[in-house]
């Protein structure tokens, strides 16, 4: 090796010890610690003042030592939190992206169902009583969700909303509507189910001068109606076509299916 290219050598790697010292005082340097904290989120359930003493418990300030994945994950245990995302901005700010979770319904009376069908758990549902109670026994939430809203779109043609559903584990739904009304769907041909009811709803008002408190829409061709106090007797909406509808009363439910 020629004498150039030692010394050429030797430069280099002062350059790097040099370098590597530098580093090693910056990171030691309490010149470089966190100080500046942005946050971007709604604030509705979640307030500043948990973010804060959440990030306070993290003892360590340096920006380069700082773990922005385990904020996170502390933040993530905060009750109504449902994504966050945590990164360090040079040369002393953490940067806090957060989302809330949007309640939808109350699962199980215990729980709460966000409107992307996923199951989370706050301290208190006090204040969330208006919502749709769903009481299931099957943890498929995401399908009770689009199931939910589905059967919802369907009945807001009869100028009404579903305000509770209970569905059993073989997937048979029962719901109740805001004005009382109790239906059950079954478990097959749910929306059909749904959507021929919407169809005849002014023909079974046609026939009785109240609203029905009991359907029951496990029928093949029709179904079942119990009607308010003031009219005892089940009637049974049948139909052969679209277009001719016959009212048949019965005194006792058929077989049904589903």
């Amino acid at each position: 090796m020629t004498k150039g290219a030692k010394l050429s050598l030797l430069m280099i790697s002062f350059t790097f010890l040099l370098m590597a010292a530098f580093m090693s005082g910056m990171i030691k340097s309490e010149h470089w610690e966190i100080s500046n904290i942005v946050v971007d989120a709604e604030f509705k359930r979640v307030n500043s003042e948990q973010i804060r003493l959440t990030v306070a418990t993290n003892k360590q300030r340096s920006f380069f030592k700082l773990n922005a994945n385990k904020i996170r994950d502390n933040l993530m245990q905060i009750p109504w939190v449902s994504d966050i995302s945590v990164t360090k901005k040079w040369p002393n700010t953490l940067r806090i992206k957060l989302k809330e979770h949007k309640a939808v319904a109350v699962w199980n009376e215990q729980k709460l169902l966000n409107n992307n069908g996923d199951i989370f758990e706050v301290d208190s549902l006090e204040d969330l009583s208006s919502l749709p109670h769903f009481k299931s026994k099957t943890n498929n939430s995401k399908i009770v969700w689009s199931k939910y809203m589905r059967f919802n779109d369907i009945i807001k043609n009869i100028g009404f909303e579903i305000t509770a559903c209970e569905i059993s584990t073989i997937g048979s739904w029962n719901i109740e509507l805001n004005n009382g009304i109790n239906i059950i769907i079954g478990s097959d041909y749910q929306d059909a189910k749904l959507v021929r009811l919407a169809e005849t709803w002014e023909s079974l008002l046609n026939t009785n001068e109240t609203l029905p408190s009991y359907i029951d829409l496990r029928y093949t061709n029709g179904y079942a109606v119990k009607w308010q106090k003031k009219y005892k007797q089940f009637e049974k909406l049948n139909h052969s076509d679209k277009t001719k509808l016959e009212l048949t009363k019965i005194q006792e439910y058929g077989n049904s299916n589903g």
